[in-house]
Order: C-alpha cells, then structure tokens, then sequence
C-alpha cells in the first residue's frame, strides 16, 4: 500500500503513534521534548478531539503532518490500531516522500538489559527488516533527545528552501504561558513551546527542564538554516525570553526582530555599548567591599523599564542578599514614559552595557537579572549578554508557601551562560514548590 496524501509541509507537526497502556509516559515525555525544541506535536491525548481512536491518524493527516515516532513499547503488540493503521501508514508516508520524517523509540529490552533493536519489526508483525534504515533510539531521556536531534536537522534541512526565498529569515513562534496544543502551531519554522505551569506566575520546572535539555539545538539550527535574519514572535516569561536571547547572541546570528503582541517591531542594534544620548538612568545603586562571598561575586540589577514604578520586590531582594552583593543597580527608562519600539536596539545595547559594566568592574561577577520590562526587550538584552554568566529572576506575588512576608518578590529561575558548550541553561534553579 502507498499513500496517496500530498506533499508534507516540513512546517507541519509530528504525529506519535504509541500504545497507551504502557506507551503513555514516553509519549508524553517525547512530546514535551518535541515542543520544546520548536517541533509541533499530534498526539491524541493533547490535540485530537475525543471520538474514535481510528480516526487519530486520519485526522492529523488531514490537517497536515511532516513525521512520525513509533513508540514500541512491550504491549505494543497488543494495539491493532497502531500495528495495522498507523504504522503502515507512517511508513508508506516516510517511503513516498523523502520530506516525511519517521523514527522510532523503544522501550523493549533484552534479557541481558540492552536495547532489542529487534523488537519493533517483530511487535508490529512486519517482515524483519523492514525499519532497519529508520533511527531507532532507546525510550530513555538521552535516546529521546537523540531521536529529537535527528527530527531538528531534518526539519531545518527540509526547510531551506523555503528561508532560502524569504529574505533568509528565519521565523521562530516562542509561548510559556498558554496550554501547548498542535492548534496553536503558527508554520513558522520552529514553535518553541512549553509545559503549561500549575503555578499562577511562575513558568513549569518540568517545562525549564525541558528547554535546558533542547535549547543547545536552536543556534545551530537557525544557522544550518541559513538565514541572515531572525523574527520573534509570541510571549514568554521573561526568563525564558531573556534565555532564548542568550542562545542566539548577536556575535552568530546578525540582525533579530521581535514582534510583540500588538504588532509592533523591536529591532535589535549592535552591540552592547552606552549610547550618547543614554535610554536608561540609574536610579539607585550599591557597593560593598566586604561582601560576603565564596568563589566567584555577585552583583544584582533590577531593570525597570515600565512607566510606572513598581520597587517592592527588588526592594525585599536587596533586604535579602546585600551582604552577598559585591554592587547593584537600578536601571530605569531615561524617558519616564512608555517605550517606543523604534528605540528597542539602543534601550537593548545601553542596558547590557550598564550590565557588563558591573560585571567587569567586579572581577566578572554572576549577575542576578531582575527583569520588568516588555518580552521584545529581555530578548534583545538577552542576546547581548555573551560571555557573561547571569542568573535570570521571575516576578511572583502569589501567597507565600510559609511566612508572613506577603510583599511581592524575584525568585531565582534560570543560571545563564551564553558560551557553555551544551546550551546556555547551566541549571534550573526554580525549586518545584515556589
């Protein structure tokens, strides 16, 4: 049998064809790591409506799917559905067209332990042999980021030509806050997305997890693209925007842009430098020469960019840890008034600056990011950070898990470090009960 379905668009999402008995667990995990590197996902607990299981597959194809996974799990062998619909019909899509994408991921072992490589051709009653030339990865957390790996490269290869007649841009979707769903998908060429947060501020550790183990496959893929230019769009925590920035410094990827939900672009404008006709003001400011330390310092800096002062958090973190701080700084809007997106490139370069400055003026210090400022800009401050190590802060005014003190405050989220060789997330610092 061959499909008789057009052309995938490489844009389109991954369908995961699993068992759910005891494929649930890898499906999910599979699926979050798959979003979090830009990759949509069709999976039926998540993104086809309730109804009969059959028509899962039919559905995701009818709306567009550019792959599939084969989770092989032991009781695969019991799923008519997956071994006589969707994986032969994964695989005649995979063998028509060269675009369509197909891995595997087993969970099946073998008696001393290992992988059984074999176990997918003989679970799915196919002829052996016949999945030999598909990636196979086993179904724990490093052979599902390996099968990931391999989907990124595909899609980004599949994609070039597209980018190519583009203007060589390349257009990146990035979300934290909404509930991922293959709905939202924007046929960009990645839609980074992640878990959705139990927390009513604060980003999902599972979904930070997720993106420190994915995010060291985002440069390179913009730039196996090909594209001279990036366009950012959506809405994020600010720690994670300021960490995607991070991952795409302006030293490898020359020009980005970023589209707020208004429509509006923030342009990004060299390096980091103080600009002469300064953006940004101090407004406050510390040093200590005997601050309390072990190893490397720590400086803090609380930017402000909105209209309207809002302290008391940055205020309860001084209290907190200025013994611990070698300096600080409050960096406010020059202006006072609401930030044009015209200035994004120069407000972008004199904060960094005023952030580099601190650093090397204290023996390259950590710096504690306190971020309050529109998402286009922690981006852009973001990717002008290189060689500094920064830990990024989320604003969270939810009720305290104990004490009294109810005043608003900056929780550690995110260690930073533009130049570490397996992605910029060095840790996830958020703890699970915030």
């Amino acid at each position: 049998m061959t499909s008789d379905s057009a052309t995938p668009d490489p844009a389109d999402p991954i369908f995961i064809s699993y068992r759910q008995n005891d494929g649930t667990d890898v499906a999910a995990e599979l699926a979050w790591l798959f979003r979090a590197a830009g990759i949509p996902v069709w999976r039926d607990r998540d993104d086809l409506p309730p109804g009969d299981t059959e028509a899962r597959l039919k559905q995701a194809i009818a709306a567009g799917i550019s792959g599939g996974v084969l989770v092989t799990t032991p009781d695969v062998v019991n799923s008519r559905v997956v071994k006589t619909l969707e994986a032969p019909q994964l695989l005649d899509l995979h063998a028509d067209h060269e675009v369509f994408a197909l891995g595997i991921t087993n969970s099946v072992k073998t008696a001393g332990g290992g992988t059984d490589y074999n176990a997918p051709d003989r679970l799915l009653e196919l002829r052996p042999g016949t999945l030999s030339g598909v990636d196979q990865q086993p179904a724990e957390r490093n052979g599902l980021l390996a099968l990931l790996r391999g989907f990124v490269w595909h899609r980004i290869a599949s994609l070039r030509e597209r980018i190519e007649v583009t203007d060589k841009t390349f257009h990146l979707s990035l979300q934290t806050r909404n509930t991922p769903q293959v709905y939202d998908r924007t046929g960009d060429e990645l839609d980074i997305r992640l878990r959705p947060s139990d927390h009513e501020r604060l980003p999902s550790v599972g979904g930070l997890q997720d993106l420190k183990d994915t995010i060291g496959l985002l440069p390179d893929a913009v730039t196996r693209s090909g594209a001279h230019r990036l366009r950012v769009a959506g809405g994020a925590h600010l720690s994670v925007a300021f960490t995607i920035g991070a991952a795409l410094p302006s030293s490898r990827i020359g020009y980005m842009d970023v589209i707020d939900q208004q429509g509006a672009t923030w342009a990004s404008d060299g390096e980091a430098r103080f600009i002469a006709q300064p953006q940004v003001q101090i407004a406050a400011e510390g040093r200590s020469r005997s601050a309390i330390t072990t190893g490397r310092p720590s400086v803090a800096v609380y930017v402000d960019l909105l209209p309207q002062r809002s302290d008391t958090a940055f205020v309860r973190y001084i209290e907190a840890h200025e013994p611990f701080l070698a300096g600080w700084l409050h960096l406010t809007s020059a202006s006072g008034t609401l930030l044009d997106p015209t200035y994004a490139g120069l407000i972008a370069a004199d904060v960094a600056a005023h952030i580099r400055a601190l650093s090397n003026g204290n023996s390259n210090a950590e710096v504690h990011l306190l971020l309050r400022c529109p998402f286009p800009l922690a981006l852009l401050i973001g990717r002008l950070t290189n060689t500094l190590r920064v830990v990024v802060h989320e604003w969270d005014d939810s009720d305290p898990v104990t004490g009294e003190d109810h005043r608003a405050r900056y929780v550690p989220t995110l260690r930073v470090r533009a130049s570490a060789s397996a992605g910029v997330i060095e840790e996830v610092l958020l703890p699970d009960a915030c």
